[in-house]
């Protein structure tokens, strides 16, 4: 029989190392199944305990492939049945992507077994949550950055996520590592004062966490809007044909045709999938009928920037106020190539199509819309914390349209809504989520869903959604609080350790 200190010391913990980060995946959205974010970090932390730092490395990478390798596959997808890639090409790009981003957590393995090997209680507590956070936070900054499925997401329903509005998604991220930090300190050690206080100190995070979910950070503003969201449900093999146009933004007009009463009404990105300039007169004609509705039609479209031959990602609001909001951060390797002197030839070779978009550099400004601005979002964008953050205290509502039909019916779906709900949440504000297939949401300023339509579904979400103006905490500070948070604890754990010595 295999005790716990062989399986710690064998490949077999390797294996386990493995099968944790798949574990992480669980408790993400579709799943949901949040205390697994817990039950995989306290696995972690317990395989990288007095661990030789090359193989708390190996651990680390083998434990992102588990969870990057579950929760992200999906942009195999993307690259394979819409960018028309070899399997085989398809297959090592993705596994690729997924092997890099396995990097992070064998860094974080490495830093802590090289630096904090010993299974103490500030290697536990102080050192392993906040060498993780602030990796995590380099992940969202890297190369572009690619924060998706960041640990504190997991928690957008559970009471941890009451820390969000104060220190954003990385505090939530923080409290996760803490928590089984703590719960792995009151287990090992034989110390009964220790390990109540361990557990003390467990249940007061989450109790207080939970108190913290019940504020309203942000407070109503003006009457409520009547909002009507537009998912049209469109496959990418026809949204994109030329033949189609005609009879996809009919669909689109007749979709809306009973919803002219509300106050704003949203399509989603790249609703008409032709530029700005050739559209011959279409704009002219929703926006008279917005206007003779006394309503607002927000909607995606590209728009061309002469005189070169490339597009900004758009979305135009018409009807009642007539405003435009170009994209600002773009998909890498979707809209454009990073490194192109390095990967350009690479991906030519493989005859692998790339959009012709190109970044609006200018500083962001809300769409404004009977009189409320409106913090707008297209796809990708909205899982950047900080990016979000940016905007001022009288933004009233979040706006994300986005066509996730390029992924399929993955994961990628309900990822994408819950990092949506996680800024609303950071945010305490509501947010309209609009998506071609789905999913379509509308979402409290706590992060709950108030309303969400089924993907693969032609559908109009209609309710009524209150604007709110004020700053939360995370807003004022950013990562001011959840940088310096950690820094300091690294500080208390290299003291410790030094005495120790």
């Amino acid at each position: 029989m295999i005790t716990l200190r062989r399986l710690h010391q064998n490949k077999t913990g390797d294996l386990l190392a493995c099968l944790s980060g798949a574990l992480l995946t669980l408790s993400f959205a579709p799943f949901s199944c949040f205390p697994f974010a817990i039950i995989s970090s306290i696995c972690l932390l317990w395989l990288w305990l007095d661990t030789a730092p090359a193989r708390a490395t190996w651990r680390g990478w083998l434990y992102g492939l588990g969870f990057f390798g579950t929760s992200v596959s999906w942009v195999f997808i993307s690259i394979h049945r819409f960018g028309y890639a070899p399997l085989s090409i398809s297959f090592l790009i993705t596994s690729l992507f997924i092997g890099f981003l396995a990097l992070f957590p064998a860094l974080h393995g490495y830093l802590l077994a090289r630096y904090f090997r010993r299974a103490d209680g500030y290697t536990m507590i102080c050192a392993f949550p906040s060498i993780g956070v602030l990796i995590e936070y380099l992940r969202t900054a890297l190369f572009g950055g690619f924060p998706w499925v960041l640990l504190g997401d997991s928690q957008i329903h559970a009471p941890l996520k009451g820390l969000a509005p104060l220190m954003g998604v990385y505090g939530v991220s923080f409290a996760i590592l803490l928590s089984a930090g703590l719960i792995l300190t009151a287990t090992n050690t034989k110390n009964k004062e220790s390990r109540r206080q361990c557990l003390i100190a467990v249940v007061c995070l989450w109790a207080i966490s939970a108190g913290l979910s019940i504020i309203p950070w942000t407070h109503p503003a003006g009457s409520p809007l009547q909002v009507s969201l537009v998912q049209g449900n469109i496959p990418q093999s026809i949204k994109w044909d030329s033949h189609q146009l005609i009879a996809n933004v009919k669909h689109y007009e007749s979709l809306t045709e009973p919803h002219w009463n509300s106050d704003i009404i949203v399509w989603p990105e790249a609703a008409i999938p032709i530029s700005l300039q050739q559209t011959e007169g279409l704009i002219e004609v929703l926006d008279e009928k917005a206007k003779r509705h006394h309503a607002s039609l927000i909607l995606g479209i590209p728009v061309q920037n002469f005189p070169q031959d490339n597009f900004y990602n758009a979305v135009i609001a018409l009807g009642t106020t007539k405003s435009a909001y170009l994209k600002h951060r773009l998909v890498p390797f979707g809209e454009y190539t990073p490194e192109p002197k390095l990967f350009t030839p690479l991906l030519s070779f493989f005859h692998i199509p790339m959009s012709n978009s190109i970044p609006d550099t200018r500083p962001p400004k809300p769409l404004i819309v009977n009189g409320v601005e409106i913090a707008t979002f297209i796809c990708y964008e909205i899982i950047y914390p900080e990016w979000v953050a940016q905007y001022g205290e009288k933004t009233g509502l979040l706006l994300t349209v986005s066509d996730d039909s390029w992924f399929g019916d993955s994961l990628a779906l309900a990822q994408h809504l819950e990092s949506a709900e996680m800024r609303s949440l950071e945010m305490g504000r509501p947010g309209l989520f609009v998506s071609n297939t789905g999913l379509t949401a509308i979402i409290r300023p706590n992060g709950d869903l108030q309303r969400i339509a089924p993907a693969f579904q032609s559908v109009v979400l209609t309710d009524h959604v209150q604007p709110v103006v004020g700053l939360t905490p995370w807003q004022e500070r950013k990562s001011l609080t959840i940088t310096l948070l950690p820094l300091m604890l690294i500080i208390v754990a290299i003291r410790f350790r030094k005495q120790k010595n």
